[in-house]
């Protein structure tokens, strides 16, 4: 099939809408975000279009930093797969992210995708960093934990002993020093916990530390935590409590892939889901 790509219009979302509402079990994020995506001054969205102009596949370019690019959201209609419109709107990405002084795009793909995997290789990504995605629930039946173990806010005075604990710690080092906001990652940087802790959002207990997302929602998640191999079964008690405290329904993890880390999320209750993550220099 013949295509060109080109950035995508306000008047291509119905288009596209018809064709990735349903791309997973639980459906697709691209409807929701689509049109925020398009408003966006540094993001680029990029769609494969056919003889008549109608797009076939669509991507999503941001910057994440003044040298950083992340790619998210690459859907090829069902009928056109594996025609390399992947590639050349991955390629349309990072040209556009070069041009803007990145100098590294990322993305990430589930470890189960194991055809997006080999996309993404096949043209140069190569894999530096392994996560595990985990949905920790208090439930009923949680046990209560002394006060003294909670997560409670931290003061700016606490994060360079915050940094320190992270930094030297395994966690940094398997997640390649990145940290995670949602679904994109980038690297962390110190005035990442400086902002957080202005915030109180910025946590600490004994058994480790973390930034605290989605504060209000019933849903918390945490991108950037660190805690060690001996401690981490009771930060995985302080993170329930912290669920609990807060009248959420649950408290998503976010953390480098680690086995004791795997382990601990594991016995807390929470199903870890693998997801890699790509980069390219550019």
């Amino acid at each position: 099939m013949t295509f060109q790509v080109r950035p995508a219009r306000q008047e291509d979302i119905p288009t596209i809408v018809s064709w990735t509402t349903n791309t997973f079990e639980w459906g697709d994020y691209i409807p929701e975000r689509l049109p925020g995506w398009l408003e966006d001054p540094d993001s680029l969205v990029v769609v494969c279009v056919d003889e008549d102009d109608r797009p076939v596949a669509v991507s999503h370019t941001t910057m994440l930093s003044p040298v950083e690019a992340w790619l998210e959201g690459a859907r090829v209609h069902p009928e056109h797969r594996r025609s390399g419109m992947g590639s050349a709107m991955n390629q349309a990405g990072t040209i556009w992210a070069r041009e803007r002084g990145a100098r590294v795009a990322r993305l990430a793909t589930e470890k189960t995708n194991t055809a997006a995997r080999g996309q993404v290789e096949a043209i140069g990504y190569r894999h530096i960093s392994t996560w595990a995605v985990a949905t920790l629930q208090p439930g009923p039946h949680r046990a209560e934990i002394d006060d003294d173990r909670r997560l409670r806010a931290s003061h700016k005075a606490d994060v360079d002993s915050a940094w320190m604990s992270w930094s030297v710690g395994d966690l940094a080092g398997a997640g390649k020093e990145l940290i995670s906001h949602g679904w994109r990652w980038r690297n962390t940087r110190y005035e990442d916990l400086l902002e957080a802790a202005a915030n109180l959002q910025l946590l600490q207990c004994p058994s480790g530390w973390l930034i605290l997302e989605q504060p209000g929602e019933d849903v918390i998640r945490t991108g950037w935590s660190t805690t060690t191999p001996d401690e981490g079964p009771l930060f995985a008690e302080a993170l329930l409590d912290l669920a609990a405290g807060r009248g959420a329904e649950s408290i998503r993890v976010f953390v480098p892939s680690v086995p004791w880390m795997v382990e601990t999320l594991t016995r807390a209750g929470g199903t870890p889901r693998e997801t890699y993550i790509y980069a390219l220099s550019l």
